[in-house]
């Protein structure tokens, strides 16, 4: 340990000593049209107000590259005649990691033979052009300056407009009222399954996150009413991208925190062909403590993640291949006398542990100038489960849960995309998913003298069920102001013939330069997980499910987008979303899948029917300050209400229906000597309380195991949830490292916010779990 502190007390002097020196760095990218993705020559990217004047001319090839830039912020203008202006703001220059950016640039609007000037492309358009409303781009640095998000994707999609978090514990978000199971996640075009550790299949959140953000690049995030080009998504989709390793030089990362150990590294292939690796690994932290440091606990998460890219430049197009791989296990064992948490009931043992392997490759060749075809291959391995043991009078363990689950998935893709004309570019796609699995679930029976199944099934990938999704969309500039965005999807299920056809619409309007208005509309469908169709029900051997079609939506959306100033936006967006098809029970109850995600593991049932309804409704507005002059401020405030009638015909709130929330995030960068910045970053939220059911004291009394009474379902709330987080960062350059230190406190005020009211047989009463209390962070990363 002494040894550990005294290198990084020299690392420290050596970066105190040295940065005194002059520090400086190159600045790279390559800029392409947005639509064609053809890269664009003569291009001017300046560095904004430097004096004398630096910047630089891309090449034939599109790149371009400005050395001797001042370490700290810069700002890059990117103008080009017959192009938008593009401003990149507040890029981060260490002395030991070249900014390589890539920037696509949009056309100007072209009425007859006249370009029309229309000014800068807006911070938080998302990259798709396609995206109308409900859409919002994001920087890698988003996912590391707000506090509070860990530097998870998810965790920082929660202080946008629309989106609760569902608890504490875990990163699934809830977006406007829906089901967290909706949500779709997307990695370089190719659609992948939850990407987190110690995840269920079928759900879409976890604690952990095993996406790195130190390996992606701007990409989108979509709450409603979304392209044409995203199927089987009902909620919202993450369109999440890779970069590209640097392909002119060797680069090092190492970073230790709360999300574990982490080491990075990248560079060229061939530095001739611009070919590029890019590679991450992370090991969780606590696990590697624990076998240095006996923690005393066997309830240590365990985990461990790799990432890489390779990316190869070849004639007339490009080829790119990433993978994905994941494993976790945690084991909380009240029989050790260890108690129940967050995670596990009192009375039990509880195991759980999951891997996930995805690769995926794209292949884009440019049939022309103005068209490009995209072939899109990936296979996935996705396993895990759970295992429960209840306890008896002295504590000894016996056998109440088997729950195993292992999915194979190989698909294909075809993307084509053309330029039709100036006004006009079309894209369209098909993909072909083919599913192989093991189901293997088993619980006590009613008598609690055996484990029965509820779920068996097995199909081989080679004989595996098919799931095949197309798409055609287009851009229209129907003059100088107005753009519309047409599309169809559909989607079939091989397993039972659920054929959907979905037609989508965005309009925006330029009332004028600084103000839009938006409309938006989408039907859309997603395929309920594949232990819904295959459930048994306890005791019983026939497969009720296997008939459910596709759970179906409607949304429109209205919104308004107004530039205040020039760092400084307001948008408002109302909305209505009209759910039907919902998996309900034949028989009347208050059951319904609208409500899966609300508590960890699988909501299910056997003999359940398409005959559930359900809408979301509400008004969101946002007011953010992008940052200039190292301040910036964001506050969203959403209403909303969700509701939902299961097979009894009763009108119910969601288990998500908060019905507001208000996020206020600030912060502010204080440059300090030459090389070293302090910065200090806060969020606040205040929302509505969970939702929750009575319980039946009683009759879990008599029972010993907690149950609620189910016309009640969703009547209660909790008090408001309150949460107050800090960051400060401290970063400095030398010559040769960069280092970065986080600190963190999240839930600042240890305000006690509400999880899940059960029953606790122990204290023979009702028991309200809640949710994580003040807990401070610290996370070290160096980069040379």
């Amino acid at each position: 340990m002494n040894r550990i502190c005294t290198f990084i007390g020299l690392l420290f002097f050596a970066g105190t000593v040295i940065s005194a020196q002059e520090l400086i760095q190159s600045v790279r990218g390559k800029i392409y049209d947005r639509v064609t993705q053809q890269p664009i020559p003569g291009v001017n990217v300046v560095v904004d107000q430097s004096k004398p004047v630096q910047g630089a001319t891309t090449a034939n090839d599109g790149w371009f590259k400005i050395s001797n830039i001042k370490t700290g912020r810069i700002t890059l203008v990117i103008s080009c005649i017959g192009y938008k202006t593009v401003v990149l703001p507040n890029l981060i220059v260490t002395s030991t990691k070249e900014v390589i950016t890539d920037v696509p640039m949009d056309e100007e609007a072209v009425t007859g033979s006249e370009v029309v000037i229309t000014g800068t492309r807006g911070k938080d358009l998302p990259t798709n052009r396609m995206a109308t409303v409900s859409s919002r781009g994001f920087t890698v640095e988003e996912t590391e300056k707000y506090a509070g998000s860990r530097g998870d994707v998810a965790r920082m999609a929660m202080n946008f407009a629309g989106v609760v978090a569902g608890n504490d514990q875990r990163n699934d978000i809830v977006i406007r009222g829906n089901s967290p199971s909706g949500l779709l996640w997307k990695l370089d075009d190719i659609e992948i399954p939850n990407p987190n550790h110690f995840a269920e299949n079928g759900t879409t959140g976890g604690p952990v996150n095993m996406l790195n953000n130190n390996l992606l690049k701007n990409s989108d995030f979509y709450t409603g009413a979304f392209p044409a080009e995203y199927s089987n998504a009902m909620s919202g989709v993450f369109d999440l991208k890779l970069r590209s390793g640097n392909n002119e030089k060797h680069e090092f990362l190492f970073q230790t925190g709360f999300n574990g150990f982490e080491a990075g590294a990248e560079g060229p292939i061939s530095r001739k062909n611009r070919s590029s690796y890019l590679v991450n690994f992370r090991y969780s932290t606590l696990e590697l403590v624990d076998k240095i440091i006996d923690l005393g606990t066997t309830g240590v998460p365990e985990y461990k993640d790799g990432s890489f890219k390779l990316n190869f430049p070849v004639k007339h197009g490009n080829l790119s291949v990433f993978g994905l791989v994941g494993w976790s296990r945690i084991a909380m064992l009240d029989s050790k006398g260890e108690g129940s948490d967050l995670y596990s009931g009192e009375g039990q043992d509880l195991i759980n542990h999951s891997k996930l392997g995805v690769i995926g490759g794209n292949y884009t060749l440019f049939l022309s100038n103005n068209t490009w075809l995209r072939l899109s291959l990936s296979g996935l391995y996705s396993e895990g489960g759970t295992n429960i043991d209840t306890l008896n009078n002295t504590r000894e363990p016996h056998p109440y849960l088997r729950h195993n689950y292992l999915e194979n998935r190989a698909s294909a893709g075809l993307t084509i995309n053309s330029r039709l004309s100036p006004s006009l570019s079309v894209r369209s796609g098909i993909s072909v998913d083919q599913m192989g699995f093991d189901l293997n679930t088993r619980i006590i029976n009613d008598n609690r003298t055996a484990l029965e199944p509820v779920v068996q099934s097995k199909v081989e990938l080679g004989n595996g069920l098919h799931l095949i999704k197309g798409y055609a969309q287009a851009s229209y500039k129907a003059g100088e102001k107005l753009t519309f965005n047409p599309g169809i999807s559909s989607m079939l299920f091989s397993l039972n013939g659920s054929f959907s056809v979905e037609p989508r619409l965005g309009a925006t309007y330029e009332v004028a330069p600084s103000t839009r208005i938006n409309a938006g509309y989408g039907n859309h469908s997603r395929m309920q997980t594949l232990y819904t169709y295959y459930y048994l029900g306890n005791g019983s051997t026939e497969k009720t499910n296997l008939d459910l079609g596709f759970s179906k939506g409607n949304h429109y959306v209205l919104g308004v987008d107004q530039k205040l100033w020039a760092n400084t936006r307001l948008k408002a967006e109302g909305y209505y979303q009209q759910l039907y098809n919902i998996p309900v029970e034949k028989r009347a109850t208050a059951f319904s899948l609208v409500n899966s995600g609300a508590f960890w593991g699988m909501m299910v049932e056997d003999s359940l029917v398409n005959r559930g309804t359900g809408k979301n409704y509400g008004a969101e507005i946002t007011l953010e300050r992008f940052l200039s002059k190292g301040f910036y401020y964001l506050s969203t405030f959403s209403w909303y209400n969700s509701l939902y009638k299961g097979s009894d015909g009763v009108e119910r709130n969601t288990a998500f229906n908060g019905n507001f929330v208000w996020n206020i995030l600030a912060g502010k960068e204080f440059e300090l000597k030459k090389g070293k910045v302090l910065a200090f970053d806060a969020k606040f939220t205040y929302a509505g309380g969970k939702r929750y059911t009575p319980l039946d004291l009683a009759k879990s009394q008599r029972k010993a195991s907690a149950y609620f009474i189910e016309e009640m379902t969703n009547t209660l709330q909790f008090d408001p949830f309150v949460k107050l987080d800090t960051k400060v960062t401290f970063r400095f350059n030398a010559k040769r490292v960069t280092q970065e230190w986080q600190f963190y406190i999240e839930n600042v005020t240890n305000h006690q916010n509400p999880l899940v009211n059960t029953y606790s047989v122990a204290e023979n009463k009702e028991k309200i779990v809640y949710q994580l209390g003040m807990m401070p962070m610290v996370t070290y990363r160096l980069t040379f």
